[in-house]
């Protein structure tokens, strides 16, 4: 009984990594939109009517706000849960890596 429990957890294990790799995939996709020059756009003239020291740092901090969201509600659809810190750091890593080209298509998309 114990060596078949022990076999179970494993394959719960895996298709759990094959989901968070599919949400991890869902997340990436869902920054590559916001990177887009007409979503940048938007999210600007969201800004306009808000006093700002800096627009882009606004932007910056809405694209990681969407990107957190966004592992938020896959959670809560997936597993019925919220997120847990691993998750979290897992979305907050993947803007950590891309930040640099964040940061270039919002100057990019503002014409600096």
């Amino acid at each position: 009984m114990l060596a078949n429990s022990y076999v179970v957890s494993r394959v719960i294990e895996q298709e759990e990594f094959s989901v968070e790799s599919e949400v991890r995939g869902r997340l990436e996709k869902e920054l590559d939109r916001l990177l887009k020059p007409e979503v940048i756009d938007m999210i600007v003239k969201i800004s306009e009517n808000i006093p700002l020291k800096s627009v882009e740092d606004f932007c910056f901090g809405y694209i990681v706000g969407d990107i957190v969201v966004g592992a938020f509600e896959e959670s809560r659809v997936r597993y019925g849960r919220d997120v847990n810190l691993e998750e979290m750091n897992e979305a907050l890593n993947l803007v950590y890596r891309r930040a640099i080209e964040i940061k270039g298509a919002i100057k990019l998309a503002m014409g600096k």
